[in-house]
């Protein structure tokens, strides 16, 4: 796992570092990523951050499958909680995490996508969900494929294992974004720049009601985003917020 050093300007570059140039994934990319993620929560400097591939030929081609084809049941549930981990805080860390997208993006590194909040891809991007094809179902975040792209289509990719390329991904809302290759990463930074100026408290706060509004039903889901609308007055930056638009000026949330 590396970074940018970007940290000063509150953006930082986190890839995957898989094995080959496919980048593929394995135990110690899952334990690297969770740590780094982790340490970024924490880091009230950092407001954004861009998960893409180390390389130049592939986000990831997905799990390694020579660590993992003689697992047994208790190391599988293991591994696939290990690729679980920082799925799960891609999506709820406090700041946006966005994925820019080169290349092959199969399997778990789907998934990992699939937590990021905005998705960027090059032209060349490949995406899918082929486990089917090697003998396993499509788990964990996998589940966040039917209310991404919709049912009907996520069915079809789950039980074809099927591949997108990147114009498909984008008329489906499996991407957000398609750029040419040499622009990826300038535009996943000029993203990433919009947040730089807002407020980390509200960025957590608002992601936090999003991974609610998948996880609860409809009524539990309005009662936990009333008192959360409630609580974030509590940090100023709402008075801080609105007063900076009414006064024509950028707003100052010092928070870092």
């Amino acid at each position: 796992m590396a970074d940018d050093n970007g940290e000063q300007s509150g953006v930082v570059v986190v890839k995957l570092e898989g094995r080959g140039p496919l980048n593929l994934l394995g135990r110690e990319v899952f334990l690297a990523l969770k740590a780094e993620l982790d340490r970024l929560d924490q880091d009230r400097s950092v407001r954004a951050m861009i998960l893409t591939g180390s390389g130049d030929r592939a986000f990831s081609a997905g799990v390694d499958l020579h660590q993992m084809k003689d697992l047994d049941p208790a190391d599988a549930e293991w591994f696939i909680t290990a690729l679980h981990d920082p799925a799960r805080k891609l999506l709820t860390m406090a700041i946006p995490a966005i994925a820019a997208i080169r290349g092959p993006c199969l399997g778990g590194a789907l998934e990992l996508i699939l937590a990021c909040d905005i998705r960027i891809a090059a032209e060349d991007a490949i995406l899918g969900l082929p486990e089917v094809q090697v003998g396993i179902p499509s788990v964990i975040e996998a589940s966040l494929l039917p209310p991404t792209i919709g049912l009907g289509r996520a069915r079809h990719l789950l039980l074809t294992g099927e591949t997108v390329d990147a114009s498909e991904a984008l008329a489906i809302g499996l991407v957000d974004r398609v750029v040419p290759a040499d622009q990826l990463m300038k535009v996943a930074h000029d993203t990433a720049n919009t947040f730089v100026g807002m407020s980390r408290d509200v960025l957590a706060s608002q992601k936090d009601i999003v991974a609610k509004w998948l996880e609860l039903g409809e009524e539990e889901s309005a009662k936990f985003t009333i008192k959360e609308f409630s609580r974030i007055f509590t940090t100023g930056a709402p008075h801080e917020g609105m007063s900076a638009f009414l006064e024509k000026r950028a707003p100052d949330f010092g928070e870092a």
